[in-house]
């Protein structure tokens, strides 16, 4: 640092050239501080981002292949055992809201429902649990107007099914039971149908639950007409559309149904 110039001993007068160099080694000192200031900030962040960096190249699952497969493109086929990234349309709503605000829709509009929003309400269906891991509920797809009149016409109470334009039929295949003649293939289809339910409102869908089972005048006649085979129980039939009514959320937390270790 430049020493500061010692004043002469000089009385009654003003020494100009002294104040001329006074003043010049005071800026040059505050530009010198300045730049040290600056070089201390450079060095301190430099410090910083080499820490993010370490930190970033050795963070477990990051060096690896399985770490890096989510950036390698929408086309990129996931590990092996390792599931396909999950993908949603935009704006569809989070589990809890939906299952707090799902209601009953049997009024539908014209427009068709897109095929792959029906993989993902085929998707939650299959995702329910299921006993001793059966399995034993598969769904039918119905999308044919002629198909969704007749099955009106087992259950014509069920005036959504002549507005919505797909319907999931939920089934139980009873071959699949490991202990068959328990009823377990209706606990399976109830999960999985609820599993449905929730999705398209999630979706911005509505669905409503029509029962086939257990009536037994629907049953052999849904059979027949969907060329079901002996074995496979249809549960009930859900049709899907976009909803033409609105419905507000009903609370329906009921503090006296519920009990705490005994009844």
């Amino acid at each position: 640092m430049p020493r500061l110039l010692a004043r002469p001993a000089t009385e009654g007068r003003v020494d100009v050239r002294f104040w001329m160099d006074y003043n010049f080694t005071l800026k040059v000192q505050a530009k010198e501080e300045m730049t040290l200031k600056i070089f201390q900030r450079s060095i301190a962040r430099l410090a910083i981002m080499a820490v993010v960096l370490i930190a970033f190249i050795f963070q477990p699952g990051l060096t690896n292949s399985r770490g890096w497969a989510q950036d390698k493109g929408p086309g990129a086929a996931a590990p092996p055992g390792v599931p396909a990234a999950i993908k949603v349309p935009k704006g569809t709503q989070d589990a809890l809201t939906a299952i707090l605000t799902r209601r009953s829709i049997r009024d539908y509009t014209p427009h068709p429902v897109a095929e792959e929003l029906i993989k993902l309400l085929l998707e939650a269906g299959m995702a329910a649990p299921s006993a001793f891991g059966e399995r034993s509920t598969e769904f039918v797809v119905v999308n044919d107007r002629k198909i969704l009149d007749e099955i009106f016409k087992v259950n014509p109470k069920a005036l959504q099914l002549k507005k919505a334009t797909v319907a999931i039929v939920v089934c139980g295949n009873q071959a699949k039971e490991k202990f068959r003649g328990q009823g377990y293939w209706q606990l399976d289809g109830a999960v999985a149908s609820e599993n449905i339910l929730i999705a398209a409102h999630a979706l911005g869908l509505g669905a409503v639950w029509t029962a086939i089972y257990p009536y037994p005048d629907r049953i052999p006649k849904v059979q027949k007409l969907l060329n079901l085979p002996a074995e496979v129980m249809p549960l009930n039939v859900i049709p899907v559309g976009f909803p033409a009514e609105k419905k507000v959320r009903e609370n329906l937390y009921d503090a006296g149904r519920v009990h705490t270790n005994k009844w």
